[in-house]
């Protein structure tokens, strides 16, 4: 584990104190699982996407480029 100091306003220290009172944990605790939870769902969201249910979902219509420019070109 690594040691580090860091600096929080009065009132938001008042409220890490009740948090991590209200979980059981210590102020030290309650942060570095609070940044490690917020870490992991940001790479979460990062992850690509699957977007297979979207295959074939536009099979039915007849898309091709020279329609897109006709409605393009139409405004």
């Amino acid at each position: 584990m690594h040691r580090t100091q860091i600096y929080f306003e009065e009132t938001l220290f008042e409220v890490l104190k009740e948090e991590a009172k209200r979980m059981g944990l210590s102020v030290s605790a309650y942060i570095r699982e609070t940044v490690r939870r917020d870490l992991q769902e940001r790479r979460q969201r990062r992850t690509k996407k699957d977007l297979s249910e979207f295959a074939g979902l536009w099979k039915d219509r007849k898309v091709t480029i020279e329609s897109i420019r006709e409605k393009a070109c139409r405004r």
